[in-house]
């Protein structure tokens, strides 16, 4: 019997290394897309006016502001940290603050590379596994970051929505997509609830996609370890059942959320006054960042290229002088977008040795 399970184990193990290596390497295509597409839109904003003015706008960068700016992705960095060792507490997981930074950057790299952020969860949990976490918790503990960061943005959403919706009228078009933005972030929310609390309804949605999958090999393989991933299910229910056991550290990660999204909301605001005068409000500039947000969130493209700095163009040019405005676009898209691929680059590539502990 012991034989037996010890070699489940290495299969499982191996399956873990195998389903890696074969996110590694769609993301790795996805990197060459990203980086493809950046370098042509990069150069049509640098061609967008005077090609001269575009590039000296980068000679006048207030570099407190520039500071200041990158201060914030640095807190946004280490906020999500704080949320994914918070939520490891929760679930009874004993993980360190630097291994929280680790996954948390992994988290941003693959997240940048991938469609729809798809990738940066999986590989979250494979690098949680292969520093001695088990899989149902390192989920649940994502799946927990993962619920309290779209309950905060949405709860954003609904008050930038309420509060300076009015200041979208020069853009109708964008205001219906930022409502669309906001019902599929809800709706997001909802599912995941529903999947996370109640076991009866995904253990029906178990079977019916190992009913779909079942005439395929890989189908009959997930049919043959059925009773593995029924255990690995009920250990990630019971592990997200400790969510509404630990109230405080729940307001606690709560609150890092809240923070990792007003700093990243707030970097638009530092690109503004590195190449502009302060003419515009803070929270003027804040609230459309959240209503760009929740439009390009959903964009089926790495870092949603293309629709977020056209958006962020169409969005600001009325606080940037022309001269300045393809600039910020640059400097907002590397500041916010670029520097997660670069910084998170060392630690996704960097793979730890398979703890036991």
């Amino acid at each position: 019997m012991e034989k037996i399970e010890k070699e489940s184990l290495t299969v499982d193990s191996q399956q873990k290394e195998t389903a890696s290596e074969n996110n590694k390497s769609v993301s790795y295509k996805w990197l060459m897309v990203t980086v493809i597409l950046g370098l042509i839109i990069v150069i049509g904003f640098f061609f967008i006016g005077d090609f001269k003015e575009n590039i000296s706008v980068f000679k006048n960068i207030d570099l407190f502001w520039f500071s200041l700016s990158g201060l914030c992705l640095i807190i946004f960095w280490l906020s999500e940290s704080l949320t994914i060792y918070t939520t490891a507490k929760i679930s009874g997981v004993k993980l360190p603050l630097k291994k929280a930074i680790e996954a948390n950057m992994v988290g941003q790299f693959y997240n940048s590379v991938t469609p729809f952020a798809s990738g940066g969860q999986p590989m979250q949990v494979v690098r949680l596994y292969r520093l001695g976490i088990d899989v149902s918790k390192a989920t649940a503990i994502l799946m927990s970051r993962f619920l309290i960061y779209q309950t905060s943005i949405t709860i954003l959403g609904v008050f930038i929505m309420c509060t300076f919706f009015d200041r979208m009228n020069s853009l109708p078009s964008f205001s219906v997509l930022a409502i669309f933005g906001f019902i599929i972030n809800s709706a997001v929310i909802f599912f995941l609830f529903i999947f996370s609390f109640s076991p009866v309804l995904t253990r029906k949605i178990f079977d019916f996609i190992l009913f779909v999958v079942s005439p395929f090999k890989f189908g009959k393989k997930m049919k043959s370890c059925e009773d593995k991933w029924i255990e690995k299910i009920g250990e990630f229910h019971t592990a997200m059942k400790n969510l509404g056991k630990s109230p405080f550290k729940l307001l606690i990660a709560f609150t890092f959320t809240a923070i990792q999204i007003f700093f990243y909301f707030s970097i638009p605001y530092c690109i503004y006054r590195m190449l502009e005068p302060a003419l515009i409000s803070f929270s003027e500039i804040f609230s459309f960042q959240g209503i760009l947000f929740l439009i390009i969130s959903f964009i089926p493209v790495p870092g949603a290229g293309g629709a977020a700095e056209g958006g962020f163009y169409l969005f600001f040019k009325n606080f940037f002088s022309p001269a300045n405005i393809a600039g910020a676009v640059i400097i907002w898209r590397i500041m916010s977008y670029y520097m997660n691929i670069f910084i998170g680059a060392p630690f996704a590539l960097k793979i730890p040795k398979k703890s036991d502990s």
